[in-house]
C-alpha cells in the first residue's frame, strides 16, 4: 500500500512540475514582447544620457572655444525630443 501511494504521489508531483512548465512555456511570447519593450526604452534613454552628456560638455567649453550655434541647434533638437 505504501508503495502505490508513494508513486501516486511521485506521479502527481510530475504532473504539477509538468503543468508549472506548461505554463511558463504559455507565458514566454508575452514576457519576450515585454522585455523587447524595456530594451528598446533602455535604449532611448541611454541616446537621451548621451545627448545631455553632449550638451553638457558643450556648455562647459570656455565661452572663446564655444560654438553657440553648434549648441542652440543641440538644445533645440533636445528640447523637441525631450519628455
Amino acid at each position: 500500500m505504501a508503495t502505490l501511494k508513494s508513486i501516486l504521489t511521485s506521479s502527481g508531483e510530475r504532473f504539477t512540475r509538468a503543468t508549472d512548465a506548461v505554463a511558463r512555456l504559455r507565458r514566454l511570447p508575452t514576457r519576450l514582447r515585454e522585455l523587447e519593450r524595456e530594451v528598446q526604452e533602455t535604449q532611448r534613454l541611454h541616446q537621451r544620457v548621451a545627448e545631455l552628456t553632449d550638451i553638457v560638455a558643450e556648455v562647459l567649453v570656455p565661452a572663446a572655444d564655444r560654438d553657440d550655434e553648434r549648441l542652440k541647434a543641440v538644445l533645440t533638437k533636445y528640447n523637441a525630443t525631450s519628455f
